[in-house]
């Protein structure tokens, strides 16, 4: 059988960006998975962290770009963003760069003498000379090893919720002091439950005084990326030089570019409304019928109805159960993070990463929408210099 088919496992931001960039040069390509799944999937009251500049995915040229969206749908430009303008604009931009999308899911990825064999949760199978894993990170939820014996009907990870009404009335904690954990906080209050929120280190309100008080030339310090503090943020922007810096370098960045805090715009639906416990551990939970018992680090006590997650993702490979374990083995990796090269390709020639599991050699930017860029632009140029290797001299 020949193989001579790219793959694209995955329709969000990133699958979607990378199909685009394959389908303008001609290649041949098929993409799977559900249009903007894990998004669909978060509170529709919900508002984005990131910055309108920061929300496109990416086409060849920027004909599908969110400014144009904007233009032709008559949704002006706003920030925060609301989840439902990302929603809307996923869909165009699908309906028009990506319109020939699979929803169905892949059961099974593994390699397969020259290149790789897949199997659907239809019955179908499909041969690949290449697979572009960008299947988000949903499976990467981080459950702090303390609480994972919890039931869930008693804990929960904060991208378990679309929906917080069934909280009304009950008291619920909330973990973290991220953006999702502070944002999730707001609306479970706003459900008409009592939440506290209990945070290991200080709750930090992002300040951004100067993107809003210098106008045009906000530019100089915030890129249109607009990840990470100024300064830090246009090392950030540049995933093919961040590549380049030492181990030590990146992890330093990374955790300057992306510490927990919330956006300036949540901070009045959270300060006197929840009440606001940091630099606090949860050291043991335990479960008491319907509630569960909190023993807190300051030696206090908590009884409560529910516990939410808001401890953000942890990148793991191997939680992506769907691959082979024994494909997942020959691929190198540090902590869980894939090894990449410049075309985000693992040690597995022809197999490559995209999103957060490239973040530990491209950095933070690839945790976010606008990150989709780079990946999909060096993936399509790889495929193209492959098709010419193969043409006859």
């Amino acid at each position: 059988m020949k193989y001579d088919t790219t793959v694209v496992i995955g329709a969000g931001p990133y699958g979607l960006s990378v199909a685009a960039h394959l389908r303008a040069q001609g290649e041949s390509m098929q993409i799977f998975g559900k249009p903007m799944e894990f998004w669909q999937k978060m509170p529709p009251k919900m508002f984005l962290k990131s910055s309108w500049s920061a929300l496109n995915i990416s086409d060849p040229g920027g004909k599908y770009s969110l400014n144009n969206f904007s233009k032709s749908a008559g949704v002006p430009e706003q920030e925060p963003v609301s989840l439902r303008v990302l929603l809307d604009y996923g869909r165009w931009f699908q309906e028009r760069a990506v319109s020939d999308i699979d929803q169905t899911y892949v059961k099974y990825l593994n390699q397969d003498g020259e290149g790789f064999h897949l199997d659907l949760a239809d019955g179908r199978s499909v041969k690949a000379k290449k697979v572009v894993v960008a299947t988000g990170i949903a499976s990467f939820a981080n459950i702090p090893e303390n609480l994972a014996h919890l039931p869930s009907t008693l804990l929960t990870h904060c991208q378990d919720h679309q929906d917080f009404s069934d909280f009304k009335d009950k008291s619920v904690v909330v973990v973290g002091s991220g953006q999702s954990a502070l944002e999730t906080a707001a609306l479970l209050h706003e459900a008409g439950a009592a939440v506290e929120l209990i945070a290991r280190g200080p709750v930090i309100w992002i300040n951004r005084r100067l993107y809003y008080r210098t106008g045009p030339a906000k530019r100089i310090f915030y890129p249109p990326s607009d990840v990470g503090p100024p300064g830090v943020n246009w090392l950030v922007a540049n995933p093919l030089l961040f590549r380049r810096f030492s181990d030590k370098m990146r992890e330093s960045l990374d955790a300057r570019a992306v510490r927990p805090a919330g956006s300036t715009w949540l901070r009045p639906r959270v300060e006197g409304r929840v009440l606001l416990t940091p630099n606090t551990l949860i050291a043991s939970a335990t479960e008491q019928g319907q509630r569960v018992h909190l023993e807190l680090s300051d030696g206090t006590t908590r009884d409560v109805d529910h516990i939410v997650l808001g401890t953000g993702y942890k990148v793991d490979i191997h939680t992506m159960k769907f691959v082979n374990p024994a494909l997942l083995q020959k691929v190198k990796e540090h902590d869980g993070s894939p090894l990449l090269n410049e075309w985000f390709e693992s040690s597995v020639p022809n197999l490559h990463f995209v999103g957060a599991p490239a973040g530990y050699v491209f950095g933070p930017l690839c945790r976010f929408v606008v990150g989709a860029k780079i990946p999909a632009r060096q993936i399509a140029r790889h495929a193209r210099m492959m098709q010419k290797s193969l043409l006859p001299v």
